[in-house]
Parts: structure tokens; sequence; C-alpha cells
């Protein structure tokens, strides 16, 4: 898979909700399912989860279980440690989307701009659900498909004799041709 790659700009009093949001909406997934951040050290390996929703069992009395903390109560400025902290989010966890981001830098913010917002984008994001019953076809698959069905059904030889059946002549083809302007719209 090539790279897909997301520069986000957003403010430490944001939530990392907000930047859950912010990356779903930058690779185009619907937001559906559960997700986590993970604070990760220098090698991506994950030390504290962040989560979208609660999903312990409620076992409040365990010393050895973790803190929970949900996306919409941490904002990234408690989390960042280091100028080039390192979060690792994953997204529907059956198809486990793991994401590594990284701070790159710490600038002022702009009263012009809102945020999150992406300013960069390398990379075209891999598509949520590849188990969808439906695939996205680009031009030339649906072409070569829709000539195969026609071909198969013998649809454009009976459209092509239906057309030189009616016959057309030069003038009427100049003539259509003199009548029609730009400002003309065909209705399909």
């Amino acid at each position: 898979m090539d790279e897909v790659i997301r520069w986000i700009d957003i403010k430490p009093s944001q939530t990392f909700f907000d930047f859950h949001e912010a990356i779903q909406d930058a690779i185009g997934f619907d937001k559906k399912e559960l997700a986590s951040f993970y604070v990760s050290d220098a090698k991506w390996k994950r030390l504290f989860e962040i989560m979208r929703e609660d999903m312990t069992d409620g076992n409040e009395g365990d010393e050895e279980a973790l803190p929970v903390m949900l996306m919409s109560q941490a904002s990234l400025r408690d989390y960042v440690n280091d100028p080039h902290q390192r979060f690792v989010y994953v997204t529907d966890y059956l198809a486990n989307w793991t994401l590594l981001c990284e701070l790159i830098s710490i600038e002022e913010s702009s009263k012009s701009m809102s945020y999150p917002c992406v300013f960069r984008s390398e990379g075209k994001a891999p598509r949520q659900r590849e188990d969808s019953k439906f695939k996205m076809l680009d031009d030339s698959e649906f072409d070569a498909i829709a000539a195969k069905i026609l071909a198969n059904k013998g649809i454009k030889n009976e459209l092509t004799e239906e057309f030189n059946q009616f016959g057309t002549n030069e003038e009427d083809l100049e003539q259509d041709d003199q009548s029609s302007t730009d400002d003309d719209l065909g209705s399909f």
C-alpha cells in the first residue's frame, strides 16, 4: 500500500476527540467505528490508551486496572511530553486500521483559521471497508465492463442499426449545428 500522509493543524487545547474527527474526515472514513489513541514512545511502543468510549467492564475496585481516559475529556496539551510526541491511532478494531501520528512542530495559531484543519495531504486514502458489496470503478474499468456487457448483449449493434435506419443527410447535420448555441441546455 502506498503511503498516506495527512498534516493536521490542531490547537493544544482541543481534545483527542477533535483530533479523531479530523483524522476521520481527512481519510474519508464514516466515523461510526470505535477508536483509540495510544501515547507512545519514540519506537511507537504503546504506553497509555485514550479511548473514544469506555469499553472497560466497570471493575472500579481493581487496583491493577489502568485509569480510563476518554477522548472527549483529554486535551492534547496534557499528553504532549516531547517536541516530537508520537501517538498510535487505531480505528475500526475489526479491520484494525492503525495510523501513526507524530507532532511535527508547535506554532502560533491563526485567528482566521478554524481548527483542526488539514493543511497538506499526500497519497490516496484506502477504502474503509474492503468487504463492501460495491466496488468503486474508475472510468477505464467502467468503460471496459460496459463495452463487454454491450458486446455480449449485442446492444451496440442494435443501436447503430436503429440510428442508421432513420438516415441522416448533410443538410440535417448542418441545420442542427447552426441552430445550436453555447447557451443551449441538454437534458438526459
